[in-house]
């Protein structure tokens, strides 16, 4: 008997423990009345800190946690950001008493927390560390279904010209994209897709010596909620803008998936003009012909843009990536032209017209494998990666000429040419980066990097010849080249601090560099190697040094110092004609040298309660600077000779100042100013005297943004550039205005109105005043536009959204609701 009562009682307690209970309710704002959705509920002992189960609230408001022993005392702990923590007490008992309907249950706001959440925010849009700037672009309406372009107009610092190509501080930057070199332009990057840019004005020497212009680092979006969550995108504007993009990110457990796709479309009309006034030989300024060009443009793009990305943990220390890219484009161009070329009492001799027709497609791929190895201490960590890419681009061009001679009863005369050319490339890059902190102030860094691309590229032009009713080859403009690009580099770092509290990082880059040109059907060759003697060492060692000091009340200094290397490229280096029309051609300088950079800066940055500021003082000597030139041929003096040359020094500095600030709490302003100093001296023709040129420019550029209520934000953005000297003229100024009206309604939609360039303003010229000839150029990239874009954010944070077999024995009484193992 004994025995059999023992038996009931193990197998009553076995029973008991099989019965679970369960407590739910609902979070809601104390104030607002509405769920804090996402809140933290976890259950814990009545008397310990023993975590039983826990869950988080649905978008609703509505929490269930089940799992829980069907008897005790407990406490329920709701935590949420922004929120003062809510605990309340319950008990559960058999058999009545299984489960708990708290009812609901508010959260009082935290307005001290939410305060500091705050300022940290506004800190976070422009921060300074010691070698970049981050600037964080969420928040920018004006690029709602735009692009990298659009995205770079508000970045401070940073300008673009007609062509989109980004300017900074007055210097071409290197575009990384997720820390890394990138084939695409920055008109082929959506815009929505990035999170924030990386503003490197003096890269340190973990970076390439040839980022002579500093570096943007354009950070990606990237899943880190678990669950699932994403993003439906579309627009629809004035010229024949269109576009969508879909975007999903899914996390479980030690897996990260995520995939994004978007379309792109646009077309632009714009109107530019060339006029040219020709002067005497003798150089008495005296005008002897005058040729005027008119241009209408009808420019239309479609790019497609595709993005897959995989994370997995291997184990707590050691992690792999697998992305890829895929990016495909069609490039649609008809230029009209007409033109008259008159004589020096402006009698017309000649007038006509020029229809130019592009049609151009490009694909590019891209595969990247990232390995990446922590260790117990700190911050030590091992990188390495390898990055693939390839590029198929095809281009074919129509020039049809039609020629009208005044004095001539003969005409009018035409002329056709085409021309096809087809480039494909491949580009490789290993890189493998280590980080060891010696102590709490000290670290040595230290990597490797090679870097090959080899490009093959065939330009065929054809003449049409009446004679024989066909078009025939021209072999001067005609060339197949084949490229090789070899770079392979290492560096080593070290950080620590004085006892004077300055930290500094001291740091010297290798670079072995091998370039290679081969005109196959010229048998002409072109190449560089450095070094290749014990006298180009120099050459291919790039120190850098960076100091910087922390003071109370968010004060901080920094001093840097780097030398950095432009080397020629292929086509500026080769003797052959690459392009030419009737009134220019290219040719480049076999005789062209590597650039050199020695840059420094000195930087300030404050924060304050409601806003920040920046100032930077920079100054850039050159060393045989590599320059673009234009000359009349000394055959035919209406025609220009545009070539590359080596200048003999050039010295700019400048001052950059950015402030941030917040009124009313609903009024943002942001003012970016930049002015700096150009002197440039060099030789245009070598048979003439060098040329010396100098002054000074400046850049203005402002973001305010007002919050109104009814989740309603306006945002207006407004930039202008000064005149800017050139070695032979100067650039006209540049102006412009975008507003952009955003909507929020609920947590899931977001609509959005952008009118760019409000008065029509943003276009582009420059002047070249010289002895030979005086010419102004005019030209716009885009004209004013507006775009309506409507986008749907979805998701939900579950850790465990594959375990659905979990999920079912978890819905029937087996587990909590949301999947989330608190109790293990």
């Amino acid at each position: 008997m004994p025995g059999g009562v023992g038996g009931n009682n193990k197998a009553m307690m076995s029973a008991l423990k099989d019965i679970k209970g369960r407590v739910y309710g609902k979070v809601l704002d104390a104030k607002t009345k509405k769920p804090v959705e996402f809140a933290s509920c976890v259950v814990l002992w009545f008397n310990k800190d023993s975590l039983l189960n826990g869950s988080l609230v649905k978008e609703n408001g509505d929490f269930s946690i089940d799992n829980l022993p069907a008897m005790g005392g407990f406490r329920l702990k709701i935590t949420q950001i922004g929120y003062k923590p809510l605990i309340t007490k319950f008990y559960l008992q058999l058999p009545a008493k299984l489960e708990v309907d708290l009812g609901d249950l508010k959260l009082e706001t935290d307005e001290k927390l939410l305060n500091e959440v705050e300022v940290v925010t506004e800190k976070s849009n422009v921060t300074l560390s010691i070698d970049k700037r981050v600037y964080n672009v969420d928040k920018d309406l004006s690029t709602k279904g735009g692009t990298a372009v659009d995205v770079m107009k508000n970045v401070p610092g940073v300008t673009v010209d007609a062509d989109g190509n980004a300017q900074l501080r007055n210097q071409s930057p290197t575009i990384f994209v997720d820390g890394r070199p990138s084939n695409l332009t920055l008109q082929q990057i959506p815009a929505d897709q990035i999170d924030r840019v990386e503003i490197i004005t003096n890269p340190s020497v973990k970076y390439e010596a040839s980022a002579v212009g500093g570096i943007l680092n354009i950070i990606m979006k990237k899943n880190l909620k678990p669950g699932y969550n994403g993003m439906a995108m579309a627009y629809i504007g004035t010229g024949d803008r269109y576009g969508g993009m879909l975007n999903l990110n899914v996390k479980e457990g030690k897996w990260n998936f995520s995939g994004m796709y978007s379309y792109n479309q646009q077309i632009n009309d714009t109107k530019g003009y060339t006029n040219r006034t020709q002067l005497d030989s003798n150089k008495n300024l005296t005008p002897t012909a005058y040729i005027n060009q008119n241009s209408n443009t009808h420019f239309r793009n479609v790019f497609n843009f595709g993005r897959l990305g995989i994370d997995y943990s291997i184990n707590n220390r050691n992690s792999i990536s697998l992305n890829s890219m895929i990016v495909s484009g069609v490039i649609d161009v008809t230029d009209a032209q007409n033109y008259d070329i008159q004589d020096k009492d402006k009698k017309q001799l000649i007038y006509g017209d020029r229809n130019n027709k592009q049609d151009a497609a490009f694909q590019n791929y891209n595969a990247q494998f990232l390995y990446k190895k922590t260790f117990p201490t700190a911050g030590k960590e091992l990188t390495a990666d390898a990055n693939f890419n390839h590029t198929n681009a095809d281009n074919s061009y129509n020039f049809i000429t039609i020629d009208n001679i005044v004095s001539s009863n003969l005409g009018p005369f035409h002329s056709y040419q085409n021309n096809v050319g087809i480039n494909k490339s491949n580009q490789s890059v290993f890189q493998l980066d280590f980080v060891n902190p010696l102590s709490d102030t000290k670290k040595f860094e230290a990597g490797l990097r090679s870097y090959y691309k080899n490009s093959v590229q065939t330009n065929t032009t054809n003449n049409y010849n009446p004679t024989s009713d066909s078009f025939v080859r021209d072999s001067v403009q005609s060339n197949n080249y084949v490229i090789d690009d070899i770079i392979n580099a290492a560096y080593v770092n070290y950080n620590s601090t004085t006892f004077w509290g300055i930290g500094y990082q001291a740091g010297l880059r290798f670079e072995q560099s091998y370039y290679r040109g081969n005109i196959v059907d010229k048998k002409q060759t072109f190449f560089y190697n450095y070094p290749s003697s014990s006298d180009d060492i120099l050459k291919s060692i790039f120190p850098g040094i960076y100091f910087s000091k922390k003071f109370t009340k968010g004060h901080e200094w920094q001093l840097n110092f780097s030398r950095k290397i432009q080397r020629p490229n292929f086509f500026q280096l080769m003797p052959v004609v690459m392009f030419a029309d009737r009134n220019n051609y290219r040719i480049g300088n076999p005789q062209l040298r590597p650039e050199f950079r020695n840059i420094s800066e000195l930087n300030y940055s404050k924060t304050f309660g409601k806003g920040s500021y920046l100032g930077s003082g920079y100054f850039r000597y050159e060393e045989q600077p590599i320059t673009d030139v234009a000359y009349p041929s000394v055959t035919d003096p209406s025609v220009l000779v545009n070539t590359t040359v080596n200048g003999k020094n050039s010295i700019k500095y400048g001052v950059e100042h950015t402030i941030k600030y917040t009124f009313f709490k609903n009024l943002d302003v942001m003012l970016n100013a930049n002015a700096f100093y150009i002197y440039l001296r060099g030789l245009v023709v070598p048979t003439e005297p060098e040329v010396i040129t100098k002054g000074y420019a400046y850049n203005v550029k402002s973001t305010i943004s007002y919050r109104f209520p009814k989740n309603f934000t306006l945002q207006m953005n407004g930039s202008y550039e000064s005149p800017r000297i050139l070695l032979l003229g100067y650039t006209q100024p540049v102006y412009g205005m975008d507003i952009s009206l955003n909507k929020m309604i609920g947590t899931k939609w977001i609509l959005n109105a952008n009118l760019t360039d409000v008065f029509n303003s943003r276009a582009m010229g420059t002047f070249y005043n010289t002895p030979y000839y005086t010419q102004e150029i005019y030209r716009r990239r885009e004209a004013r536009f507006v775009r309506f874009t409507v986008t749907y954010l979805f998701g939900k944070m579950d850790a465990s959204i594959f375990k659905r077999g979990k999920q079912m024995k978890m819905d029937n009484g087996g587990g909590n609701q949301d999947g989330l193992d608190f109790g293990k």
